[in-house]
């Protein structure tokens, strides 16, 4: 089906491109960023803003087909979800990305024997551990330098994109064959970027967002569906098993890191010993009992499993026990928990260690 656009491409292109440009300018002065990333990143958001058309006028062009309809309708539904239980209204997701066939790619770094991650410092945003890009040709180039130099790094797709607040993100060609929980779990996830965002701790506000899109989400199907529904127990079967995937790298993790802190080992000894907690993988996730284990069974034999993956793990899972402490603190009220983690971190340099320390207080 065709649509119409009120106005060109190049209209719409050129605005957004002109507006990166100056955020690529001022991002230029940054430490740790690279102009000519900035710039390919802003060229390829302008194309990505120029491909945006209103949701409700391609509805009335008839261009979406029934689950398609039905999928845009979940969105809308979450969005107003979010806004009646605290967190921020955005213009987010009210329009549609068009003949959007691009993937995108992330990439993160690692020192070999340690959890140091690469991190790349932004204006706003501050040090990210990850680098986003819309072809895989442009990302190879950085896996080459930064393996040169020692890092072991990963790569993966991702099925969303955010520019925090700075433009207004449309809904991926993608999205729309996503279920119900994976939606409301990502929609909400970006609002409560949108409600809460803490400069320079990427770490935490993945962890954050990542803990209220994903309570938010089971609130919003019980409230839709009902508490006992399918649609209910198909995504706490799902999580079910989540979580203990959790459970495994969380371990594999402090297993790692207990070799890589023992300085009774030699570099040599703590190869042989990652490589061999690397490689006991597929043996944790059997011993996990997962109830539905295929999925994990192909994570584990897709791709390497190395420092950069594990940190990238650490990013979105950090210190959840912390978070969920908060919460239950508060009486399982997600508004009063976002507005109790806003008030635990405002000011500190460290929100995890305050978050630590409020949630240890009343856990005595």
């Amino acid at each position: 089906m065709t649509t119409t656009n009120s106005k060109p491409f190049k209209t719409y292109f050129f605005r957004g491109f002109l507006t990166l440009l100056a955020f690529t300018i001022f991002s230029a002065v940054f430490p740790g960023c690279s102009v000519g990333y900035v710039v390919r990143s802003a060229y390829f958001q302008a194309e990505l803003l120029g491909k945006r058309e209103p949701i409700e006028k391609l509805r009335a062009a008839q261009h979406f087909n029934p689950d398609e309809l039905r999928a845009l309708d979940r969105i809308r539904d979450v969005k107003q979800y979010g806004a009646e239980i605290g967190l921020k209204a955005t213009d987010n997701y009210d329009t549609f990305a068009t003949n959007w066939n691009r993937k995108i790619w992330n990439i993160s770094a690692c020192e070999e024997l340690a959890f140091e991650p690469k991190r790349w410092t932004f204006p706003v945003v501050g040090k990210i551990p990850y680098l986003g890009f819309f072809r895989r040709q442009d990302a190879d180039p950085w896996i080459r330098r930064l393996e040169k130099k020692g890092y072991e790094t990963y790569i993966r797709t991702a099925g969303a994109y955010s520019t925090l607040g700075w433009f207004k993100d449309p809904v991926l060609p993608g999205m729309l064959k996503w279920n119900d929980y994976r939606l409301a779990d990502t929609v909400l996830h970006e609002l409560a970027h949108a409600t809460l965002w803490i400069k320079g701790s990427v770490k935490f506000n993945e962890s954050f967002a990542n803990f209220v899109g994903e309570v938010a989400a089971f609130q919003y199907l019980e409230d839709r569906f009902g508490p006992n529904s399918e649609a209910v127990n198909k995504a706490k079967s799902r999580h079910e098993d989540i979580k203990k995937w959790r459970t495994v790298l969380r371990e594999l993790y402090q297993d790692l890191q207990s070799v890589y802190k023992n300085d009774a080992l030699t570099q040599e000894q703590k190869r042989e010993q990652k490589a061999a907690l690397f490689g006991s993988l597929p043996a944790r996730v059997a011993k996990a009992q997962l109830q539905k284990p295929d999925r994990f069974n192909k994570a584990i034999t897709k791709g390497t499993w190395n420092n950069a993956r594990m940190v990238q793990y650490k990013t979105y899972n950090h210190n959840r026990d912390y978070f969920r402490a908060i919460y239950e603190k508060e009486g399982q009220d997600l508004l009063r928990f976002m507005t109790a983690i806003e008030g635990i971190t405002k000011g500190k340099t460290d929100p995890f260690k305050a978050l630590k320390k409020e949630a240890e207080s009343h856990q005595k």
